[in-house]
């Protein structure tokens, strides 16, 4: 498997000190984090120069929105979160559309979204409209020839996989983020793996605790801290024939996250060894 991290560029001219750095920490893949108000050609130019330059592999393009309206939380989250919430559906799809575009013009293969929180009554309009939105943006990443991963952790595993069964389409996959399964209160990261194993094509490597406020996510933790079964978890992704990325994800900023996220590199290596 590759090891990977998040790069997340704010700034054009930071893409060459971004992906040296990635290198000189001993990781081979990322998943790319860019959301500028527009989306240049130029810019794909640059970054993909950039980190074939150091060596770097980005194995998916984690595509967010431009509004700062979402809440992750599991209260006001299901008004603001991805692509259910009416106000927001149509400048979400939108600007996903044009990441789409710029994931094509980088050479790459696979984006990543947030859809939502999505319901598990597959007979609510809120499930309907989303069933929409996929299917429209996942028409359009083919013609990119492109796939779209969903991360995980906003549902119940078996509803993503009615959403992927439901649309049919071949290009639709799954970021498995065993963290946010416990976070989001929605179960073992193990039980989901043989809910929809075979749709996982990324990972983050990431730990957490379930939530014990009804309104609030778990806990993050470094990885090996909190509830994750890392052991199990990849004993069962070698049941599947998983070998790709796990791309190491810690929510804070500075000097201990890159700590942290050098010692989660050092532990999933271990466990990768003795399962």
């Amino acid at each position: 498997m590759k090891f990977g991290t998040l790069v997340r560029i704010s700034d054009i001219s930071e893409s060459d000190e971004k992906f040296k750095k990635l290198k000189e920490l001993g990781f081979d893949s990322c998943q790319l984090v860019y959301k500028p108000k527009e989306y240049i050609k130029q810019d794909a130019e640059t970054i993909k120069t950039a980190a074939e330059k150091s060596g770097i592999e980005i194995s998916a393009q984690f595509c967010g929105f431009y509004d700062t309206e979402t809440v992750y939380d599991l209260y006001y989250g299901f008004l603001t979160a991805g692509l259910n919430i009416e106000a927001y559906r149509s400048q979400r799809l939108n600007y996903v559309r044009e990441a789409a575009a710029f994931a094509s013009w980088l050479g790459i293969t696979d984006i990543i979204i947030h859809g939502g929180f999505i319901p598990n009554n597959p007979f609510s309009p809120e499930y309907a409209s989303m069933l929409v939105s996929i299917e429209k943006l996942s028409q359009q990443c083919g013609n990119f020839g492109l796939n779209i991963l969903f991360e995980t952790g906003a549902e119940a595993p078996i509803t993503l996989l009615r959403l992927i069964e439901d649309i049919g389409r071949n290009n639709l996959f799954i970021n498995f983020d065993p963290a946010n399964i416990l976070m989001y209160g929605y179960g073992n990261p193990v039980d989901a793996l043989h809910v929809y194993g075979k749709y996982v094509r990324n990972i983050h490597g990431k730990d957490g605790m379930l939530p014990t406020n009804p309104r609030k996510l778990g806990i993050e933790k470094p990885a090996g801290e909190g509830m994750v079964d890392f052991p199990a978890v990849f004993k069962m992704l070698k049941i599947l024939g998983y070998d790709r990325y796990i791309t190491i994800e810690r929510e804070i900023t500075g000097e201990q996250q890159i700590k942290d996220i050098i010692k989660a590199k050092k532990y999933f290596e271990i466990v990768l060894n003795t399962v």
